[in-house]
């Protein structure tokens, strides 16, 4: 049974990496993802031609408990867009435990990235 519902954003300036992370929701009381958005942009300048990681952890950032995880890719052409954002999550992580939403590194210059996750905690 959910208790509470939460949203967890992070748009930093260009070239450098979005994390948003939920705090643990306490004793016996879990996060759950029920969706996320991640975009990575390209500025008015073209980037350099760029591949990088999503992961959505179990714990803090630059945890390797992965619950998600994608790759995201744009050209270096100025304004290209790249983007997920899965329909129907339910991602469960561990009692008592953080939840992260992060890119793997900064996408470089001429780059912006962007996470946005939001969910319920539920007794677990």
């Amino acid at each position: 049974m959910p208790y509470d519902s939460w949203t967890a954003i992070h748009v930093p300036a260009a070239n450098a990496q979005a994390t948003a992370t939920k705090a643990s929701a306490g004793a016996g009381l879990r996060n759950v993802c029920s969706a996320l958005t991640v975009v990575l942009a390209a500025g008015a300048t073209a980037p350099v031609a760029v591949n990088v990681t999503i992961n959505l952890i179990d714990g803090a950032s630059g945890g390797t408990t992965y619950l998600w995880r994608a790759t995201l890719s744009i050209p270096a052409t100025a304004g290209a867009t790249s983007g997920i954002s899965p329909p129907g999550l339910a991602i469960r992580g561990t009692a008592d435990t953080a939840m992260t939403l992060e890119f793997s590194v900064a996408g470089g210059a001429n780059t912006i990235e962007s996470v946005t996750m939001s969910g319920v905690t539920e007794r677990g």
